[in-house]
């Protein structure tokens, strides 16, 4: 299935002609209806364990704001500041107000990293956590809960509109996602933020493909302050813009990202009343990058760990490789700008923004994703673009079906984009067991074979376009 853009209006919307549901097919709106019980079976029964059930990640994020709010501690990133953390968490924890959820995740915690919270996360991702938090924590943790979830539900809802999925489909996708879509459900169990991370990318890259740079640099800049796992975004941000030549649009994405980090950076300081605070934390990202602390049995699916070891400078390969695989496909098919011109420039470089914008985005987390030291199976959830992307610029796209081949060759052709999808589902996950080696060594081979699939197509539509015939 291709991307159907409006030249016109210059946005990728949903056609406006009527569809097979308004067309009263009945046979369709039973799979609607009975889809959307199941997605609704599916979502509360997942919100109903996750919310009874100790969420480790959240847990930090929500103790620090409320430790801060109580009392000094010099430096929260250190490892005597993070006992001194762990300390005051114990004794929220023993307070005749605290819940027994509050009571089990403060323990598991404590007994998990040593005696220590575990603070890793920026000033920005703490302070967002105070704002909601009411100090209630079985309260605050349904209210992340549904944050993240609604953070996903969003993300899905653009990725269907941009790739013009029926309400069948997207109904469908969904419910897949909150039943069996291991990334999410391992981001749900610890509480983590990847559903709200895939919302900020799932944004830039609509307003990449809308050509509103200075709002995709406004969200790119605050997930990176938010999360600085979004970096390889921006690398590929700068190589794609000074590759298609489009000078201004880098001025006005830099212009915005740098106002949106100035603000996090600002507002999260005026939360805590300590501006060092992020001097502390960028002192502490190699430690908490190279991923020392964390092996694969403690479920660090990283590529690089995986190869070369979790201190091994050897890693720095991949993502110059990678960075350099990336490059060269934005640099083999940039822009023809006589071309485009001549063969109409709305609907030629609106299309050529759309592949670009994924290339960037989706390539951009899939670089992360292969090149970090330290990867949790959690993060894999920021490759969900780039895989529908693959599915549904690719499985249903004519260029599929190669002229000469078996119909079982092209029907191996269009199935095979859905492989990731099945290798990150919870029954193939079920089926492989406790192997925590050979888990990851799959997990990480449908993220190469993503990254594959993902290349091909970005080169062959982005060739596509500025080879276009020139119209007579």
């Amino acid at each position: 299935m291709a991307f159907a853009y409006d030249s016109v209006a210059g946005s990728t919307d949903i056609a406006k002609a009527p569809g097979p549901l308004q067309n009263g097919n009945s046979a369709l709106w039973t799979a609607l209806v009975l889809g959307s019980v199941l997605l609704m079976s599916s979502v509360w029964i997942l919100w109903s364990e996750t919310t009874e059930a100790p969420t480790i990640d959240f847990l930090t994020f929500w103790s620090v704001p409320q430790v801060l709010s109580r009392q000094p501690i010099a430096n929260i990133y250190s490892q005597e500041g993070q006992h001194d953390l762990a300390a005051a968490t114990a004794n929220l924890a023993r307070s005749p107000f605290a819940s027994d959820l509050q009571k089990r995740t403060t323990s598991i915690v404590l007994q998990l990293y040593n005696g220590r919270i575990d603070a890793t996360a920026s000033p920005l991702l703490y302070a967002a956590v105070g704002l909601i938090s009411s100090g209630n924590y079985a309260t605050d943790q349904k209210r992340f809960l549904f944050a993240s979830m609604a953070s996903l539900v969003l993300s899905v809802l653009l990725l269907c509109r941009l790739f013009r999925l029926t309400a069948i489909e997207t109904v469908l996708l969904l419910t897949f996602l909150f039943w069996n879509y291991e990334p999410l459900l391992s981001d749900l169990r610890v509480g983590n933020v990847n559903q709200i991370q895939l919302l900020a990318m799932v944004l830039f890259i609509s307003f990449a493909a809308r050509s509103r740079p200075f709002w995709a640099g406004l969200v790119i800049g605050a997930a990176t302050a938010f999360k600085p796992t979004t970096f390889m975004v921006l690398a590929l941000v700068l190589v794609a813009a000074l590759i298609d030549r489009e000078y201004r649009d880098l001025l006005r994405t830099v212009l915005g990202g740098v106002l949106a980090i100035v603000v996090s950076v600002a507002l999260s300081a005026l939360y805590f009343g300590n501006a060092a605070m992020w001097l502390e934390f960028l002192h502490s990202l190699p430690n908490t990058l190279n991923g020392i602390s964390y092996s694969l049995e403690s479920g660090n699916f990283s590529l690089a760990a995986l190869l070369f070891g979790s201190t091994s400078g050897r890693s720095l390969i991949i993502p110059v490789a990678l960075l350099f695989v990336f490059s060269w496909l934005l640099f083999s098919t940039r822009r023809n700008t006589a071309a485009v011109s001549r063969v109409g420039p709305n609907h030629s470089a609106a299309l050529f923004r759309l592949h670009t914008a994924f290339c960037v985005g989706g390539g951009g987390c899939a670089i992360m994703l292969l090149s970090s030291p330290l990867v949790w199976l959690q993060y894999y959830l920021l490759l969900l673009p780039l895989s529908l992307y693959v599915i549904y610029h690719g499985a249903g796209d004519s260029s599929v079906a190669i002229a000469g081949h078996t119909p079982a060759r092209n029907s191996f052709a269009r199935l095979l984009p859905y492989l990731p999808l099945v290798i990150f589902s919870l029954l193939f996950h079920m089926f492989l067991g406790k192997n925590l080696k050979l888990m990851c060594i799959f997990v990480i081979l449908a993220t190469i074979l993503t990254v594959v699939l993902a290349a091909y197509n970005f080169w062959h539509h982005r060739r596509a376009l500025y080879l276009l015939p020139v119209s007579t």
